[in-house]
């Protein structure tokens, strides 16, 4: 089983319906985030924090607090993050981890050689293989850091140019440029560090309908590569999975924009 089947494999049913719960508005366009906690060998998931369409500030120690106090949850483990639509439409941009989401947690494993994962919600647009219509489903990304010699390889296949004992938060995160576009200093192209631990068994995403709502699993979401498994199918390491069913995206129709922008912020 891939690392990253393992720890998604552990969130508790009720984590994976909070989930849900947390995105099923998301044509309010509002991010979210949240923890992630250790209970009872399963993962849990902290109140939320919503925000507008960027970073969302929030004190660690008060949220912290907070979970404790209304969810009996200790054992903070990883951070949970949820990227909406913008303006109405769905970006493949935001279906990847930010700048601002994955330049710290890189940080923290390359300079503690630490295990660090993420989880990513955002909507994708798809066709369903049962009745062959558009629909909008809930897909989770889960990304490991599993030490600091694999994220170290992973960058070097992805940005070969890019020392990654080099990069900081500062030369790391995106910016502005003159023309609009996301760049950084450090030259990272983030999308592709990804996708190449995606490739080494560290990235994965879920499709949180479920088989009977037609979803399909993917390594990656590269839209021009194929699926490492059929519709329909799910890997031996997902087939106890409870998959949810209940609910869809229907406050904001069957059908949106889709704007391919990862070619054109591949920094992001």
């Amino acid at each position: 089983m891939d690392g990253w089947q393992e720890e998604f494999n552990r969130f508790h049913q009720s984590a994976l319906e909070d989930m849900k719960t947390y995105s099923d508005n998301t044509h309010e366009e509002r991010e979210w985030m949240c923890y992630v906690y250790l209970k009872d060998g399963s993962y849990y998931l902290g109140e939320p924090s919503f925000g507008g369409e960027s970073r969302i500030e929030v004190s660690p120690e008060a949220k912290a607090a907070q979970d404790a106090a209304k969810n009996g949850l200790h054992d903070r483990k990883w951070t949970i993050h949820g990227h909406p639509l913008k303006d109405g439409r769905i970006y493949t941009g935001r279906q990847y981890f930010s700048s601002t989401d994955i330049c710290g947690e890189f940080i923290r494993s390359r300079d503690n050689d630490e295990r660090v994962v993420q989880f990513l919600v955002y909507p994708h647009q798809q066709l369903d293989t049962n009745t062959g219509k558009k629909v909008i489903h809930n897909r989770v990304r889960t990304l490991v850091f599993p030490n600091r010699s694999v994220i170290i390889d992973a960058m070097q296949r992805s940005n070969p140019g890019v020392d990654a004992m080099a990069i900081t938060r500062e030369t790391g995160q995106n910016t502005n440029a003159a023309d609009g576009s996301l760049v950084n200093q450090a030259g990272v192209d983030w999308f592709a560090f990804q996708d190449a631990l995606g490739d080494m068994g560290y990235m994965g995403i879920v499709d949180l309908e479920g088989p009977s709502a037609g979803a399909v699993e993917f390594r990656s979401e590269r839209l021009w590569a194929k699926n490492l498994v059929s519709a329909g199918l799910v890997t031996a390491g997902l087939v106890g999975l409870v998959w949810l069913n209940s609910r869809r995206q229907e406050a904001f129709g069957s059908e949106v924009e889709i704007v391919d922008d990862r070619q054109d912020f591949w920094k992001y």
